[in-house]
């Protein structure tokens, strides 16, 4: 088991995942419909076949790592963490698709320690970087990532009309 400081990593259950799968599904579609993008049995629908796509076949998708985040003794779930391990010319890299801390637990900077044990488990499975996106404007997620020393290396441009 990844362990960095006072989170631990471990494998996520078959009863984890599916409430994971379930509750993200959920939230997409919520958002989509909110946003006026598409209808929530559409975004419903859209949200599922993502997943779907992304995980074909569940926690055992090549490639793909899902975690429950623990602390404590006895361990208590905390959160969980997603990554993806891509093969590159020049080595391994890992995508983190997602990071969760439960909403009870947020604030205590529980989120530095799962993205913390999500870079050792990556470098335990032979990732040398890592990379993920921000979505949206979330200057809490955005200053966490600056001050693990990531960089955006990609810009993006927008324009009010």
């Amino acid at each position: 088991m990844p362990e960095r400081g006072a989170v631990r990593l471990r494998p996520m259950t078959q009863e984890e995942y599916a409430a994971y799968r379930a509750g993200a599904e959920r939230e997409y579609a919520e958002d989509m419909a909110a946003s006026g993008q598409l209808d929530l049995a559409a975004a419903v629908e859209r949200s599922a076949a993502q997943y779907a796509e992304l995980l074909p076949d569940g926690l055992d998708s090549p490639g793909m790592h899902l975690w429950t985040a623990e602390t404590g003794d006895p361990a208590e779930p905390v959160g969980l963490g997603w990554i993806e391990l891509r093969r590159r010319r020049a080595g391994v890299s890992a995508w983190i698709y997602d990071i969760h801390v439960d909403a009870a637990r947020r604030g205590e900077g529980l989120g530095r320690g799962i993205m913390e044990a999500l870079h050792d488990a990556a470098r335990g499975l032979g990732a040398t970087s890592v990379a993920l996106n921000v979505f949206g404007h979330n200057a809490t997620a955005i200053h966490l990532y600056e001050s693990l020393g990531y960089a955006v290396t990609a810009q993006q441009m927008k324009r009010d009309l």
